[in-house]
This record gives structure tokens, sequence and C-alpha cells, in this order.
């Protein structure tokens, strides 16, 4: 329940009564360490919080996550590649196994299934045929040991490595065959458009008729047209155009 002052006092405190340069003892060295240590701890809220929690509950033993995470951590990368390559091995070839014991027990099931079906204790030719069928199938599907993992990615390895010649044959002939339908492509695009122009250049120019408009002629009337005085009044006018809109009116409907 010390305070970080507290702390650092007492790491001043005692670094002086400690130093190697002070402290004649044969172990000088090594205390003083441990006392650095002690201080890189204390003065570190995190590292604090987990000290009191080993003191309250005790080391990690080996049945808590931690403690093999501790052995993990100081271990170097390639022994942590070939101990996860062995994890994986191992898993693997028990995944293999359980697939196989499965489908064993699935036959298992079936075969009781048919023999309960079964009325009479003779089987007949056929099915003694496929029994024998099953045993091999059984014996086959068993795993060896070209399951493990490491010999299947020697065997992908290998084939592939074996595959690279036909696999770069195989791309270069998609190349040249995507080029080859480029060119034609671009050949019958400007096929195409040379047809096109040749047509153009062909094809006779109609001449356009030029539109006839109607051609407006000065109809000559001998109607009258009342010329006004502009000393007369508004009604005299408006009696004049009434008279000079009858008489034209009467001659419309003469001629029609």
């Amino acid at each position: 329940d010390a305070s970080s002052a507290d702390i650092r006092k007492a790491y001043r405190k005692l670094s002086l009564i400690l130093h190697p340069d002070k402290n004649k003892d044969e172990n000088a060295e090594t205390q003083f360490r441990q006392l650095v240590a002690i201080y890189e701890v204390l003065k570190d809220e995190e590292r604090r919080q987990r000290y009191d929690d080993i003191l309250i509950n005790g080391l990690p033993d080996w049945r808590q996550p931690v403690f093999y995470y501790r052995r993990v951590r100081k271990m170097s990368n390639a022994e942590l590649a070939l101990l996860l390559f062995i994890i994986l091995t191992v898993g693997h070839y028990a995944v293999v196994w359980s697939i196989y014991l499965e489908k064993q027990l699935d036959e298992l099931l079936t075969r009781k299934k048919r023999e309960k079906k079964k009325k009479t204790g003779s089987r007949s030719t056929d099915e003694a045929k496929l029994a024998a069928l099953d045993k091999n199938e059984r014996v086959l599907d068993k795993p060896q040991w070209h399951d493990l993992l490491p010999c299947k990615l020697g065997i992908w390895f290998c084939l592939t490595v074996k595959a690279l010649p036909q696999l770069f044959q195989d791309a270069r002939q998609l190349y040249v065959e995507y080029k080859e339908t480029k060119m034609k492509e671009k050949e019958d695009a400007l096929a195409k458009a040379e047809l096109e122009t040749l047509q153009k250049e062909k094809k006779p120019k109609v001449k356009k008729t030029k539109p006839e408009f109607p051609v407006y002629t000065v109809v000559e009337s001998s109607a009258y047209i009342p010329s006004y005085d502009h000393g007369a009044s508004i009604e005299e006018i408006e009696e004049q155009m009434d008279d000079w809109l009858g008489n034209r009116n009467r001659t419309h409907k003469k001629k029609a």
C-alpha cells in the first residue's frame, strides 16, 4: 500500500547502499540488479497489480494457460515453428482417423439395420459381393503413413513442381490466344470502319427539293375604302365603319 513517491525514495536510499561502488560484498552486482528489477515492477501500476495478484493467488501451475504462455514466450521462432508443425501434424492425423472411424461406425450401423430387415439367415451372392466390396473399401480408406501432414505437403510440393512446366505452357497458350483474339477484334473493327466509309462514298447523293413557298398576289379590289375626316366625332366614325362593314359583307355573300 506504499505510494509511488515512497517507493522512489526507498529505491534511491537502497541504491546508494547497494551500488557496487559502495557495497564491497561479493554479490553486490547481483543485489543491485535485483533492486533495479524490483523497482521496475513496483513503479509500474500494471506490473504492481500483477505482482499483488501473484501474492494473493500464487504462481500459475501447469493446469493454467499462463504457465504454458510463459514457457512458450521464452522459445525462439524456429522452436515455435517446429512445435506448431508437430501440433498440426498430430491434429491432422487425428482428424483423418476420426473420419475413418466415423465411416466404420456408419457401415456397422447400416449392416445391423440390414440384418434386422432380413427374415431368413441365408445371404444371397449379391449381398456377399457387396460385403466384400465394402471390406475392400474399408481397407483402402484406412489411414496410412502417407496421410500424415508432412507427407501430404511433400507430395503436394512435388506434384506442383512437376506440373509447373505444363502450367507455364498453358498460361503461354492462353496469352497467345488472348492476343490473337484481340488482334482479330481489332482487324474486324478496322474492316467494319472501312466498309462503312466505302458505303458512304458509294451512296448517291439525293438532291433535296427546294420547298415551294406560296406566292402572295395582291388582289385588287374595287371595294371602297372610306376616308375619315380627322375632325369628325367618334359616333360618326363608328357609323361610317358599320356602313362599310355591312357593304363588304354583302359583296362577299354575292361572290359566294
